[in-house]
């Protein structure tokens, strides 16, 4: 059964042996993260003591692949398909009139830093910056909520300044700006497997209007229970941790940044838009969630939401799809690997521009046969060395919309993309077998070395 709260992710991840409690105080800047870092591998790290702060930390939660499907209640070859079956039967949140999310709540007499241990990770950062945050934000008249992950830097005792990527958070509050209306969100921290993946989903799959908060509720087989917040109307998880209400105040936009990015490069800083908090919510004795970015936990939550985005719109249009990948070493979002059960001579190219359709971020997709395991860098980089040639096998464009972080863009968000066709030809797949030994897969070598 999935998990549905994030003590619930801590109590597996400690039973399981994949998670070590800190007994040592740690300082919120930078020494927390040199730690996170040295054991970003594994396992998930839960430091008792933060100097200065009541509330402890847990990072690394979600380190492993294995680790995300058992709290989604699957296994690991059955992620995917777990995942596009949520994509295409989502389950509607409840209302609720109340949660542990309010347990204790300030109104007045707030104070970012002196309330919450937000860590400062890297040396460039330009202060401490809320990582695990899924933004809400809705417009009721129009019946659409949007969830999504937003960096977000603390600037002030009451005051939040954030990244707005041009998607449906940017549309949402331009949709206010141009009323001259505030936006209101709420800042929610420490949620479930579920409603994380489901906030850092997008692409084809995710329109805007959709909410985010029904494919959590189908990734974990139950109902998101949502509560209203206290100062702004805006529903939000109510086995939360910590939730931050606030509003994304209209024709203002202030100096934030730098900040390490999931490339392994610091964002330019950049004048970005405000939030003005009104309340903080949480439960007692409340658990404050960190990511450090640019570690493999980073990368797989920025990879795995786009698989499934991936898989099903390549799938449309090549039948013989059999998996998608996204690689954690091209930071979670740049390089797909699709897996094709080729029928036709032409299918690795459609593989190609279907993937690089799916996800804006996406900039190179390779396309192996069904011999190849996607998931294994060593097999892929082999399909690639002995299945591809480059005046034949290569697609290139030029000028395409790109992420706005990518360090390499010779412009703004403005990218190359390339497709590697890595399959056999069909009337010369004989040439291409791979060489195998009758009985491997049946040897236990214990049996012969003790």
């Amino acid at each position: 059964m999935a998990v549905a709260g994030f003590r619930e992710m801590i109590d597996l991840l400690e039973k399981n042996g994949e998670l070590v409690r800190v007994k040592k105080e740690v300082d919120h800047r930078f020494e927390l993260s040199a730690v996170a870092k040295k054991l970003e591998g594994g396992p998930a790290l839960f430091f008792e003591k933060v100097r200065g702060y009541s509330m402890p930390v847990v990072v690394n939660t979600d380190y492993d692949r294995g680790i995300i499907a058992r709290a989604l209640g699957t296994t690991n070859p059955g992620l995917i398909d777990h995942y596009s079956l949520a994509l295409k039967s989502p389950l509607d949140p409840v209302k609720v009139a109340g949660g542990p999310v309010k347990e204790v709540i300030r109104t007045t007499g707030i104070n970012l830093f002196r309330d919450l241990p937000i860590p400062v990770h890297y040396e460039k950062d330009g202060g401490p910056y809320i990582t695990t945050g899924l933004v809400v934000a809705e417009l009721p008249e129009n019946n659409i909520r949007n969830v999504s992950y937003q960096r977000l830097q603390a600037t002030g005792e009451d005051e939040l300044r954030l990244l707005i990527q041009p998607r449906h958070l940017w549309a949402m509050y331009g949709e206010r700006e141009k009323q001259g209306r505030p936006l209101e969100v709420a800042v929610v921290i420490g949620n479930d497997t579920a409603c994380r993946l489901a906030g850092a989903t997008w692409g084809a799959a995710m329109p805007l209007g959709r909410d985010e908060f029904s494919i959590a509720g189908a990734l974990r087989g139950r109902p998101v229970d949502l509560v209203r917040c206290e100062t702004i109307g805006v529903w939000v998880p109510a086995g939360a941790e910590i939730v931050i209400e606030g509003e994304i105040l209209p024709g203002l936009r202030l100096p934030e940044g730098p900040f390490a990015e999931f490339t392994g490069n610091y964002g330019d800083p950049w004048d970005n838009p405000v939030i003005k908090v009104k309340a903080i919510t949480h439960r007692r004795e409340a658990i404050y969630h960190d990511l450090l970015t640019f570690s493999p936990e980073h990368h797989l939550l920025l990879g795995l939401p786009y698989e499934p985005v991936v898989f099903n719109t390549v799938k449309a249009l090549v039948p013989g799809t059999l998996a998608a990948h996204v690689t954690p070493a091209s930071c979670g979002k740049f390089h797909a690997v699709v897996q094709i059960k080729k029928q036709h001579q032409g299918d690795g190219k459609d593989a190609i521009i279907a993937a690089l359709s799916s996800v804006r971020d996406i900039k190179l997709v390779t396309v192996v046969d069904a011999d190849v395991d996607p998931f294994n860098p060593r097999d892929v980089e082999w399909a690639v060395a002995t299945r591809f040639q480059a005046d034949r096998d290569l697609v290139l464009i030029s000028g395409a919309k790109g992420n706005e972080l990518d360090p390499s863009c010779p412009s703004l968000a403005v990218t190359a993309k390339m497709g590697l066709d890595a399959t056999k030809p069909l009337d010369r797949s004989h040439r291409f077998d791979r060489i195998t030994i009758p009985g491997y897969e049946g040897i236990d070598i214990k049996d012969y070395i003790l």
